[in-house]
């Protein structure tokens, strides 16, 4: 078939939640179907990143976001009762490209990943459409709201209201939706009743993530994020302040390493601390995940799969872990993950590792079994195929396409959190995680 495939962000490298989503289904899809990807550009220099998605689609059409006429949208929004960060993401020179390739192609099928840019879709009615939400932003929002003080909290209260207005328009609109979990999907039923939808998980890459056997540094630990999203600032702040102290009062030298492009002000500030450090961008994260001996992930604030836990798991590594961090999860606690959300409990489960190399070791190997038995992407993705047969009635049976280097790649980086436009509102909000997600 051929399928326009509409992103919020240009799918490569797949470095963060949604970009390492969107990449697995391009390159998914593009094995059996003629995939045409259209999608936004985070500035001029991230146009370069369009060479790289070109082995994979049959094209690729990028239009940069300009930031100021996006914040301007969102600013005027405020008044004109739309959702601020659709909003933000309405590039009228995006509209204008979809426009002409589909009259000039004629699609069998559109598929849009991200609530945000659902709009780039409404112009087609007659064309089998599917939506995927991977999680309701709106329900980000909420939880925004919920961790802020006025006026923001009414600001984001305010686009909560409206963007599941819209939301619930969408759903209704298009002829399947897609979220990433079961309990997204939970979610999705109670606040969308009647809407069709279906769970297409998350993978991780377990050939790339995987571990080298580097040597441990012994009491260390590691956190991978983009740093300058609002709910990872909020978790290593807490994390920092709260947990770390008990758990340098049992091991003095227990140091935790701060692991992501960006990092605000705040979070820099955190090197001063003792046994804090904050690397900034780097090429790769798996030297520093194979360094370390635990994971931790204390988000406080946090929807839909983290990216992060998947990759540190790969890597062999055991994660501590919020509960709301790994509710999305299907590995049971104590495969290689275990949770807590008191200071002291969560001080006391980074420590028993620490301390035991034993209970360490048969923790990690744990959880690198775990994501080779539930986060595959040939095996996540094949959900994906049986939805579009059933909006389309075509099967997705047809044999593979031989092509030497198409149907593969290497990730460049891998924080992985969903990052928003940059308004004023928290980095990263409105955006998928799903970070990332």
């Amino acid at each position: 078939m051929r399928i326009f495939f509409v992103a919020q962000r240009v799918p490569f490298p797949p470095d963060r939640g949604d970009k390492i989503t969107t990449f697995n289904e391009v390159r998914y899809l593009a094995r059996h179907h003629e995939v045409h990807v259209f999608c936004l550009a985070d500035g001029i220099g991230d146009l370069e990143n369009v060479r790289g998605l070109r082995e994979y689609a049959t094209d690729v059409i990028a239009v940069p976001l300009e930031k100021w006429r996006s914040r301007m949208r969102a600013f005027w929004a405020l008044a004109s009762g739309e959702p601020l960060s659709v909003a933000a993401f309405n590039e009228p020179a995006l509209h204008a490209e979809i426009g002409r390739k589909y009259e000039a192609l004629r699609p069998d099928l559109i598929m849009v990943y991200s609530g945000n840019v659902a709009q780039y879709a409404t112009a087609f009615p007659g064309l089998p459409r599917l939506m995927q939400f991977a999680d309701l932003d709106s329900l980000k929002w909420a939880q925004f709201a919920a961790a802020s003080l006025p006026p923001l909290k009414w600001i984001y209260r305010t686009e909560q209201r409206r963007l599941l207005a819209y939301e619930r328009d969408i759903a209704t609109a298009f002829d399947h939706n897609l979220v990433c979990t079961p309990i997204e999907r939970l979610d999705f039923e109670e606040l969308i009743p009647g809407a069709p939808v279906a769970v297409v998980g998350n993978g991780v890459d377990l050939d790339y993530f995987r571990s080298a056997r580097a040597p441990k540094k012994p009491a260390s630990m590691v956190f991978t994020g983009v740093m300058d999203y609002w709910p990872n600032i909020d978790a290593v702040r807490w994390f920092t302040d709260e947990i770390l102290p008990l758990v340098r009062r049992e091991l003095p030298q227990a140091e935790l390493t701060i692991c992501g492009r960006r990092p605000s002000s705040a979070v820099r500030r955190l090197a001063r601390r003792p046994g804090v450090s904050v690397t900034g961008w780097v090429p790769d994260t798996r030297p520093f995940l194979d360094a370390a001996e635990v994971f931790v992930a204390p988000l406080r604030l946090a929807r839909g799969i983290q990216n992060k836990l998947l990759e540190a798991m790969a890597m062999g590594l055991p994660v501590v872990s919020s509960s709301a961090a790994v509710r999305a999860t299907v590995v049971p606690y104590g495969d290689g993950i275990v949770a807590a959300d008191d200071p002291k409990d969560f001080a006391a489960c980074v420590v028993d590792l620490l301390r035991n190399t034993k209970y360490r070791r048969e923790m990690g190997r744990k959880a690198r079994a775990a994501v080779e038995t539930h986060y595959r992407w040939d095996t996540q993705l094949a959900a994906l195929d049986d939805v579009i047969s059933m909006i389309t009635g075509r099967p997705q049976t047809m044999p593979v396409r031989a092509s030497s280097s198409r149907h593969c790649a290497t990730p460049m980086e891998s924080p992985s959190d969903r990052i928003a436009p940059r308004m004023s509102l928290p980095s990263g909000a409105g955006s998928d995680e799903t970070v990332d997600r």
